[in-house]
């Protein structure tokens, strides 16, 4: 699956009513529960909102019957899950499949009661269980009591003495004595619940008295029971976006915390300031110009310690246009390194990649429109009424025309990434140019074009094969015939060159108004005709194609001044040679 939009379909699809809410309540957590906490995004974030509408929908313990059904691997679910009603979290935290290393990174964040929960859990790691002593939460499920063989067998024989015969029965008790009760068997009654909090407090005990005692250096007193866990270290800031006011005081810092910037004099050039930037900059910002590569050192806590490149435009108020300060960006700069990297993949192959499978993901449904209108237009299924058939014979040929153009995109991506070549050959471009002007020539004089045509005596051999040199060569003759306009004067010249084949057309005056990047720009066609190039991709694109197509094939299209002109290599054999010239008839 290339494009994967369960998530998104499922944020399309509306909630009416309780049970609707329970499926897509259900549907958003086995979606969200496997996904990784490096892959989340804001369409993530966005499930996690629709999550909560749908929780606001339903009661406490309907939500946590859903949550309950859906096992999940997701820390990030049992944390947003933990902050809604009792059951709701205590579902959350039940259902969460997480590892240790999850666990431990999310109990410190969990409510004092989301926290209860977790230490009903049986399968939690010695960290885990750690941490949550550190916590407060000692009160962990209770181990299995030890087997009742072994307990006997531990526990000392001692041999009951004798108990003395009564003198004699006293009249105010009764005739008869209570009967002792019986044994009875160790997992049995109140004994078995005994045996378990004292196995409890033995492994408690055993785990104080394995644990260091935290004292404090200088012997004053004690540390909480606590623990001091070493901070995960901070990944280095690499930008900071700053704002000052008008004296150069930051009065905003996109910092965590921001306080280790907050108030500091940015330009100043002074070298003994701990916070200090180059002349350049201390001159912009005396005649409030923008910077533009600032250098500002800043010496002081690690997070921001070292050497800047800042990069702002000053700020003027709306009132009177008095200076207000600078919005500033700081990009640390890091020191080149020359470490052997893995040869990249080029950018061009990647995209040119990417549009090739996006290509292929848009042509599986035209091709089934395409096959389901040519099916109703031959009435495969029955009889169907002539205005539909004609609909479905329109839809038919719109499907065909967006493939032809699907083919072209994909021919002009394969050529100007280098993984398809032009196939060269041998032919005389005298003609099969003579042939395509021939064929342009009554829709030219339809609109009164003036149309003047020079041709060489004789064959002229190109190394190009016959039908890339008609393909190429009829997108260029198509996209002159479609922009001339009524009574204009269009000269088609082919030339023989010392190492090469010239043709040179004129440009119509509205190409000639272009420049070039706007001449060979793909844009749709304000207005088509038949011999238009692509009425989905425009004349732009036409001439791009046929440019890629030359120079795959060692030639060139280039624009000089009023015309364009086409330069085909010369064929090494002789016009008279062995080998046949190609031409179309």
């Amino acid at each position: 699956m290339i494009v994967d939009d369960r998530l998104e379909t499922v944020l399309r699809t509306h909630a009416a009513g309780k049970t609707a809410a329970r499926t897509q309540l259900r549907q958003l957590v086995d979606l969200l529960g496997p996904v990784p906490l490096a892959a989340w995004n804001r369409q993530h974030a966005g499930a996690l909102q629709r999550m909560d509408s749908l929780c606001a929908m339903l009661t406490d313990e309907e939500c946590a019957a859903v949550l309950r059904s859906a096992p999940h691997r997701s820390a990030v679910l049992v944390y947003h899950f933990a902050q809604g009603g009792p059951r709701t979290a205590a579902a959350a935290v039940s259902a969460a499949r997480l590892t240790d290393e999850d666990w431990l990174a999310v109990i410190p964040r969990l409510p004092v009661q989301a926290r209860g929960f977790v230490r009903h859990r049986a399968d939690l790691g010695e960290p885990v269980r750690q941490l949550l002593s550190r916590l407060g939460i000692n009160d962990f499920l209770l181990p299995q009591p030890e087997a009742p063989d072994a307990v006997e067998h531990d526990r000392p024989k001692i041999k009951a003495a004798p108990l003395p015969e009564p003198e004699a029965p006293s009249p105010l008790l009764s005739d008869a004595a209570p009967p002792l009760p019986e044994p009875v068997s160790a997992d049995d009654g109140i004994g078995a619940i005994v045996r378990r909090i004292e196995a409890f407090r033995r492994k408690r005990e055993e785990r104080e008295a394995t644990a260091p005692q935290a004292a404090r250096g200088d012997g004053l007193a004690p540390l909480l029971p606590f623990g001091e866990e070493n901070a995960a270290p901070r990944k280095p800031v690499t930008a900071i976006d700053l704002r000052t006011d008008a004296l150069g005081l930051v009065v905003h810092a996109g910092i965590d915390p921001p306080g280790v910037l907050l108030g500091s004099h940015l330009f100043c050039a002074d070298a003994t300031a701990p916070i200090r930037c180059d002349e350049t900059t201390a001159r912009a910002f005396r005649q409030r110009q923008p910077i533009e590569a600032g250098l500002v050192s800043i010496e002081g806590p690690d997070l921001v310690s070292g050497s800047w490149q800042a990069d702002g435009t000053p700020i003027f108020a709306r009132d009177g246009g008095r200076f207000a300060g600078y919005h500033l960006r700081l990009r640390r700069l890091v020191e080149a390194s020359a470490p052997e990297l893995p040869p990249a993949v080029p950018a061009a192959a990647v995209e040119a990649d990417r549009l090739r499978q996006l290509l292929h993901e848009l042509r599986t449904p035209i091709n089934a429109i395409q096959g389901f209108a040519e099916m109703i237009q031959s009435q495969v299924f029955g009889t169907t009424p002539h205005q539909y058939r004609a609909m479905a014979a329109s839809i038919a040929a719109d499907a065909a025309q967006m493939l032809a153009g699907f083919e072209e995109i994909e021919r002009l991506v394969k050529l100007e990434s280098r993984a398809l070549e032009i196939d060269t050959g041998l032919a005389d471009a005298a003609a099969l140019v003579a042939s395509l002007v021939e064929q342009v020539s009554p829709v030219l004089s339809a609109r009164n074009v003036r149309l003047a045509v020079s041709m060489p005596q004789g064959p002229l051999a190109v190394a190009f094969a016959a039908d890339e040199i008609e393909r190429s060569v009829w997108r260029l003759l198509s996209v002159v015939a479609t922009s001339v306009a009524p009574g204009e004067r269009i000269t088609i010249a082919l030339e023989r060159h010392e190492r090469f084949a010239a043709l040179a057309v004129t440009l119509p005056a509205a190409l000639d108004r272009l420049d070039d990047a706007a001449l060979f720009a793909p844009e749709a066609p304000a207005g088509g005709g038949v011999l238009a190039a692509s009425a989905m991709l425009g004349n732009g694109f036409a001439l791009r194609l046929a440019r890629a197509e030359f120079e795959s094939g060692g030639g060139t299209l280039l624009r000089e001044r009023s015309q364009f002109v086409v330069r085909i290599p010369l064929a090494d054999e002789p016009p008279g040679g062995t080998v046949p010239l190609q031409a179309r008839a």
